[in-house]
């Protein structure tokens, strides 16, 4: 009789996880499509793009991978160095909600801050040597 309430007790147990497990797995590919179709909605997001990483084109291929991906690139070219390992965002219009969003859709979690309101793009993407993690063709 123990054993069989045992039996019972560990079956129910991975019923329950098993549930658990389910429902957090619906949960989240709920919260991935909401949020494909909200950013649907949203304004294209302005950034520059500077190649950093000294590898030739990156910025016009970043330009192209982009398309399509609710950003629109302004403007590409060089950092006065190509000292960048990895890509970063530059902040230079202080929205935290585009920066979630920009991080989002990138992937890019870098940020620096070097805010100027007066900048004609909020963001900035400096394409480090690692760019290809968050940029493909």
């Amino acid at each position: 009789m123990a054993k069989r309430i045992i039996l019972i007790v560990i079956i129910a147990s991975i019923l329950v996880s098993i549930g658990i497990v389910v429902f957090m797995s619906g949960y989240e590919s709920k919260k991935v499509v909401d949020d494909i179709l909200d950013e649907a909605y949203m304004p294209a997001i302005r950034i520059f793009v500077h190649n950093g990483s000294g590898f030739r084109g990156v910025a016009n291929n970043i330009r192209q991978s982009v398309f399509g991906r609710n950003i629109e690139v302004v403007g590409v070219g060089n950092t006065r160095q190509f000292i960048y390992d990895e890509t970063v965002i530059v902040v230079k219009h202080d929205d935290e909600t585009e920066l979630i969003r920009l991080k989002r859709m990138t992937g890019i979690e870098n940020v620096i801050y070097a805010v100027n309101s007066n900048y004609y793009v909020p963001f900035i993407i400096i394409a480090g040597r690692d760019y290809q993690r968050f940029f493909r063709n």
